[in-house]
């Protein structure tokens, strides 16, 4: 018989240098926001939910499990640094369904600077990150975790030096998980002038 205990946990300090640290969307590291775990109530296609409009669109159908704030206070490092979300331990979704109906559904972490989900606008900025899926918990527990070692659906990858965890030397270089955020009307605009710029001199 099939089983969905599982059990989520958001961590991204591994050993310092080889951490990978949550940034906005100018590669600031995070001191706030929010990291999350979760599943959509449907069979979602990635590419459906590829770009920010289109996430936005989906976050009232996207199920929460477990979330936390970077820059919190994290125990293995014994102080709140920014980019680091790590919980002291897992949160224990027991049966999360009934039926077994989410056995190979996908499991994400979003990641926004807004102060929750239910917060963030269409002008938020957004990271979205294939976790993996849900599997049989049989014979032993799962745990899903929001370490972001994944290539981001939504965000890229970035790249900051410094001591940012107090594990390294001064100046260590991290990975880091940028968060992506829609143009601004302006910046848009400017560049729609000069692709018409650009079509119009071929056309001369």
């Amino acid at each position: 018989m099939n089983s969905n205990a599982a059990s989520f946990i958001i961590s991204n300090v591994v050993n310092g240098i080889g951490d990978t640290l949550y940034a906005d969307a100018s590669n600031n590291l995070m001191n706030g926001g929010i990291v999350t775990i979760g599943y959509f109530s449907a069979v979602i296609d990635v590419t459906d939910i590829d770009t920010i409009p289109e996430l936005y669109a989906q976050l009232s159908n996207f199920t929460t499990v477990t979330s936390l704030a970077p820059g919190s206070y994290s125990t293995t490092l014994d102080g709140l640094y920014a980019g680091y979300a790590e919980q002291s331990e897992a949160t224990s979704a027991g049966n999360i369904t009934v039926g077994n109906a989410l056995l190979g559904r996908s499991i994400y972490s979003i990641i926004t600077n807004a102060s929750s989900l239910a917060a963030a606008t269409a002008a938020s900025q957004f990271a979205l990150v294939l976790i993996g899926t849900i599997a049989d918990d049989n014979p032993v527990e799962n745990t899903y975790s929001a370490n972001p070692v994944n290539a981001p659906i939504i965000g890229s990858i970035g790249s900051y030096t410094g001591n940012a965890s107090g594990l390294g030397t001064v100046e260590d270089t991290y990975v880091t998980l940028k968060m992506s955020a829609v143009p601004e009307p302006s910046a848009a605009l400017l560049g729609a002038f000069g692709v018409l710029g650009l079509l119009r001199r071929r056309r001369i």
